[in-house]
């Protein structure tokens, strides 16, 4: 008896090893990216101007409406609560950016006074 059908979680595993080498296979046929190539180096066209969400993380001693104004200045945005738990509250914050230098650099920002920023 092969050890693969001793142990079934092993057979599994080199199934999903095998179906992810056949959809790599597969996404170099249809397409112009190569088989080596990674994701991370393909940029998204993104059309701007755009209303771009940040989600941001705060402590809970923090407050968030105080943190926006000393960060970005006064600028229109939608801030919406999103979630809470014992160390942070989160929000969900829409504004409008012109470029992609302008959103790179608002997220910057954030991230150098939020807690989290995604």
């Amino acid at each position: 008896m092969s050890k693969t059908a001793k142990n079934p979680a092993a057979k599994t595993a080199k199934t999903a090893q095998n179906l992810a080498k056949d959809l790599a296979k597969d996404l170099a046929r249809n397409s112009r990216i190569p088989i080596g190539a990674c994701l991370a180096d393909i940029k998204p066209k993104i059309d701007y101007p755009l209303i771009w969400e940040y989600t941001i993380f705060v402590p809970l001693d923090r407050d968030e409406k105080e943190l926006i104004a000393s960060t970005l200045g006064i600028c229109e945005h939608k801030l919406t609560a999103s979630n809470k738990n014992a160390k942070y509250k989160s929000f969900k914050l829409n504004l409008l950016v012109r470029s992609e230098n302008e959103r790179l650099e608002i997220f910057a920002k954030l991230k150098a006074t939020c807690a989290f920023v995604l």
